[in-house]
């Protein structure tokens, strides 16, 4: 049972290995939202939070409305959110963020090699970015996110 980003009841918190570093950077082709690239250096300042997903996984459409929604509370704060398909066809992708009625900025990557910068174990997968470009949390197979520990993340570092 998962009681926040970092504690498991009886096992010991693992720390993700980017966790403290500089986050790898992000540069493609806005699929949704503004348009454009997506360059994450060009946020600088600002606290990014970075949602990987795929339109197999049954949890993730529900990951990308609640992005929209943190985007849409906290982006006047100083939130940027992305979401980062790692579906193989771009259409697919596209298709899945219509049905999930968000508004989220997302781009695609099909080659996964942003999953693989971000050695993502599983998805819905986060990362928490803060205004100097360290990731500071990760939520993943390996610290489970819950609602109140992101909230309470976001806000730190929103205040920071």
């Amino acid at each position: 049972m998962a009681l926040g980003s970092d504690v498991v009841v009886g096992r010991p918190a693992v720390v993700h290995p980017l966790v403290g570093h500089p986050a790898p950077e992000i540069v493609q082709p806005l699929m949704s939202g503004p348009g454009g690239n997506f360059r994450l250096s060009e946020h600088r300042g600002e606290v990014v939070l970075v949602g990987f997903w795929t339109s197999w996984c049954s949890r993730c459409a529900e990951q990308l409305r609640n992005l929209g929604a943190l985007d849409e509370t906290y982006a006047a704060a100083g939130l940027v959110v992305v979401g980062v398909s790692l579906d193989d066809k771009p259409g697919v992708a596209r298709d899945f963020v219509r049905d999930a009625h968000t508004s989220v900025r997302t781009v695609v990557d099909a080659s996964r090699a942003l999953g693989a910068a971000y050695d993502v174990d599983s998805v819905p997968f986060m990362v928490l970015i803060d205004r100097g470009g360290i990731v500071r949390y990760v939520h993943g197979a390996r610290s489970p996110a819950n609602a109140a520990a992101l909230q309470r993340e976001l806000r730190q570092l929103l205040d920071e």
